[in-house]
């Protein structure tokens, strides 16, 4: 953003002092609430530009997730500061479906520190202020001085020392944690549509490649994908994401080569570049680009990589350029969590395989798209043993990727029951990768009794994944597990505003709703879930909720709705168990329990915490058998 110690805006009769959190007009002080405030400044920046509504609420509202609707509040409250008619804008002008351009022409002027360029009143100020003024003023100037000479000093000791790790890198990471990088899609100059796998490829595999350092946390392929409009401001995409650096890219088809041109830039420093090349190559030296590119970012970054950290820099998950790029478009299609973007996923993983039969990564992502068809009805006997054998690959192959590793903790966890090998996994998957989001460790955290530390990996995973609706919910759903209804509430009201047709979040709403005592919210919850997943989601919940309604009718025939589709899909037997503890049936719940367990498809959390089961865990039986599996 612009300096705003050392100017203000000046546009019609309007001057906006970002300093000073101040608007006048003439000579009049006017009032806006800050958030408003700084709409209008973010809109001052970037005036004539064409904003994005989606730049405006990850900019203005950061980590804060709110509708369009609270945006819309915001420029309405503005543009009544401003007296500005929408109809006929004079400043703010509305893109229809797009955003907003600020319009008027805008001029800096020079703001002397300290010194509010127009006062409230107009009047001229006493000899006290104007001293107290002074002397603020030759603080500030005093201040400047010793920041550029502090700026001079770190400048000879670059020279002096070069590229060896210095004391001030040391003291920059001790301060501030991680550094944080966000690699952006690499854009095509040709304008060829089909070239947009080429440019996301690039990017996920220098994000690979540059996720495996402790001192490095580097923005997820999911997360930028949010920010691949090649029309928008880099530097606005890094304020965004709230990271330190963002790393650009571009190419250009010429004939049988590609020239590449990359750039580094310094999202604190108002977009210096901290690095720049370009490269001209065949497609064959793909690889060579990428593994120069991470050199060179590495080295341009105040980072100290060890031994083994800079020896990671020339290691490379295959030596096919399609497997690589096959890849990059499965993970893409695995983000869109649909059934057939799933079996596209797949098709493009065995692509990759049948290319390169030792990519490792390719093995893991399989794995990972078998396990999620789950999601879609299909029993764990019919994905679990594909799962294991494709994990069992990728391990054998490389034995260094967290990803693999986290994997067979989730495998170990959720389908084994065998704890000390989920820990065990995802301690490993931490060692090889420290910035590895993991919300599969923070399900083990919670249900061996942890959930203060998943809430924290839950959130981690979260600030490197913000957009994940799964993400999100899974969030939202350990905050209900854990009994905090109204925070669960607010996380998952968020998925359904972004997603309405996201059936999970529907029935997980119904869920807290119904523990909130609003059970005609909670039943339209649960139909609208069971509507959007064609029944799979949804219907047991309702089973549930008429039976502690007392309409045990309904809940007898929502058991028996639950048998029909049984030859289509699987239904798991914790469907029946949650309805049956509704009922007041121990004895058929713990039945149903005991075989969801048998059958693969328990899960140890909601064993341990869902509150449906509370009647269920007065009884001794349940206590025997949750200590035999380790839930002590």
């Amino acid at each position: 953003m612009t300096n705003q110690n050392l100017f203000c805006f000046q546009f019609d009769d309007f001057r906006v002092e970002p300093r000073n959190y101040k608007i006048f007009h003439r000579d009049r002080a006017l009032v806006l609430e800050p958030k408003t405030f700084q709409l209008l400044v973010f809109f001052l920046e970037n005036r004539q530009r064409l904003v994005d509504k989606r730049e405006l609420l990850d900019v203005v509202w950061k980590d804060i997730a709110v509708t369009e609707n609270a945006l819309t509040r915001e420029v309405g409250k503005l543009r009544k500061v401003l007296g500005d008619d929408p109809k006929s804008p004079k400043y703010i002008e509305t893109v229809h479906t797009r955003g907003y351009r600020f319009l008027a022409d805008v001029t800096l002027v020079d703001a002397e520190p300290g010194v509010d360029s127009l006062s409230a009143t107009g009047e001229e100020a006493s000899g006290e202020e104007q001293n107290q003024d002074s002397t603020h003023t030759s603080f500030w100037r005093l201040k400047r001085v010793f920041v550029v000479l502090a700026i001079l000093g770190l400048i000879t000791v670059s020279a002096v020392f070069g590229r060896r790790p210095s004391l001030w890198t040391r003291v920059w990471a001790a301060k501030r944690g991680p550094t944080t990088l966000a690699v952006l899609p690499f854009h095509s100059l040709d304008g060829d549509p089909n070239d947009r796998y080429i440019g996301l490829g690039i990017a996920d595999a220098l994000i690979t490649k540059l996720s495996n350092f402790a001192q490095l946390a580097v923005s997820p392929m999911s997360t930028i994908l949010h920010y691949s409009d090649p029309w928008r401001d880099s530097l606005s995409i890094g304020r965004a994401l709230n990271v330190d650096y963002v790393l650009e890219g571009k190419f250009q088809r010429l004939g049988d080569r590609m020239r590449i041109t990359v750039q580094l830039l310094c999202v604190a420093c108002n977009g210096t570049s901290r690095w720049a090349a370009s490269f001209d190559e065949t497609s064959k030296d793909l690889f060579q680009v990428q593994d120069s590119i991470s050199q060179k970012v590495t080295a341009a970054l105040p980072l100290e990589l060890s031994r083994n950290e800079q020896a990671k820099l020339s290691r490379r998950e295959t030596t096919q350029p399609e497997a690589q790029l096959a890849s990059a478009k499965g993970k893409l299609l695995l983000d869109d969590d649909t059934k057939q973007s799933l079996d596209d996923a797949t098709a493009q993983f065995r692509r990759a395989l049948s290319l390169d039969p030792s990519y490792a990564l390719a093995w893991t992502l399989l794995a990972d798209a078998s396990r999620r068809r789950e999601l879609y009805g299909a029993s764990p006997a019919n994905f679990v043993p594909t799962t294991r054998e494709a994990l069992a690959k990728a391990r054998d192959l490389d034995d260094k990727v967290a990803y693999t590793h986290s994997m067979l903790g989730l495998v170990a966890f959720q389908y084994d029951w065998d704890f000390a090998t989920a820990d065990r996994e995802y301690r490993r998957a931490l060692e090889i990768q420290p910035s590895w989001a993991q919300q599969w460790h923070a399900r083990y955290l919670l249900a061996t009794n942890h959930a203060s530390e998943a809430e924290e990996e839950y959130r981690h995973f979260m600030r490197m994944v913000p957009f994940s609706a799964w993400g999100t919910t899974n969030f939202a759903q350990f905050l209900f597990l854990t009994r905090q209804y109204s925070r669960a509430l607010d996380q998952v009201q968020k998925i359904v505003d972004a997603q309405p047709d996201y059936a999970p979040a529907h029935d997980l709403l119904g869920l807290v709703y119904e523990q909130q005592g609003l059970s005609d919210s909670a039943v339209r919850e649960f139909r609208k879930a069971a509507d959007l997943s064609n029944g799979y989601l949804g219907m047991a919940s309702l089973g549930h909720l008429y039976a502690i309604q007392g309409k045990g009718t309904e809940a007898q025939q929502v058991l028996e709705n639950l048998e029909t589709p049984r030859k289509q899909r699987y239904v798991a037997p914790f469907e029946r168990a949650v309805i049956y503890a509704g009922l007041g049936d121990t004895p058929k719940a713990m039945d149903d329990l005991k075989k969801a367990y048998s059958e693969r498809s328990l899960s140890a959390q909601s064993l341990r915490f869902d509150p449906r089961l509370d009647n269920v865990r007065k009884d001794q039986r349940y206590h025997a058998f949750a200590a035999r599996l380790g839930l002590n």
